[in-house]
């Protein structure tokens, strides 16, 4: 299996056919959050993010700046459906939102591909660093595939070799999912900041399920430690 670590930009024209000013005039390419003309908070990774079968992301990405005023997004960007933020000095945003076309289009072809992402990614000077691995030709092809929207730089190419016991590898694509929605909303933190109930009706699922998945998860991180 290889692996290829490429950075993606979206290119000028296609900032500039958006109306993305702000973006344009700044002097590096990292994710920024505007609110009322002031900077609110720096997106530094995306910790993870899953394309939903409706077209929307779930995603949860580590930020610095005002993590207060950061959830005001919800009414300052029509795309945010929902948001619960973590606390500190760098913290982590769980965000439900609407894709815009090339993230929806990278993430389709990334799963056509049979490609995955080794996260987190993290922003740059010059765009988002992913690592994907998977098969050669598969790789060949998502970079063929990639729009034209976007720019794209090649860092780094070789046999991919996992990181040998992490205790995520363990958990199921669900378990990570909640597990990491859980961890951003401050289900962790102590004194917990929400509820089994808060993280059920966040992601429209039974109280029942997100017991059970948060049950599980904890076990076999657990045994995966102290075994």
């Amino acid at each position: 299996m290889r692996y290829i670590t490429i950075v993606v930009a979206p290119t000028e024209e296609y900032l500039r056919s958006k109306g993305h000013q702000q973006m344009l005039e700044r002097a590096d390419g990292l994710s920024e959050i505007w609110i009322d003309d002031t900077l609110v908070a720096t997106q530094e990774a995306v910790q993870y993010a899953n394309l939903l079968d409706d077209g929307t992301v779930v995603g949860i990405a580590r930020f610095r700046g005002d993590a207060d005023r950061f959830t005001a997004i919800e009414d300052e960007y029509p795309e945010i459906i929902s948001c619960t933020v973590t606390g500190g000095e760098t913290w982590l945003a769980y965000t439900h939102y609407e894709p815009d076309e090339l993230e929806t289009a990278l993430y389709e072809l990334i799963d056509t591909e049979a490609i995955s992402i080794d996260w987190p990614t993290k922003d740059t000077a010059d765009g988002m660093e992913l690592t994907l691995f998977g098969e050669d030709a598969a790789l060949q092809q998502l970079i063929a595939g990639i729009p034209d929207e976007l720019d794209v730089t090649l860092e780094r190419a070789g046999e991919y070799q996992p990181a040998m016991d992490d205790p995520a590898e363990r958990l199921t694509d669900r378990q990570q999912e909640i597990m990491q929605a859980a961890i951003a909303a401050g289900y962790y933190d102590i004194p917990r900041r929400v509820t089994q109930r808060d993280l059920a009706t966040d992601l429209g699922l039974s109280q029942r399920t997100i017991g059970e998945h948060l049950q599980r998860a904890e076990a076999k991180i657990i045994q995966s430690v102290i075994v």
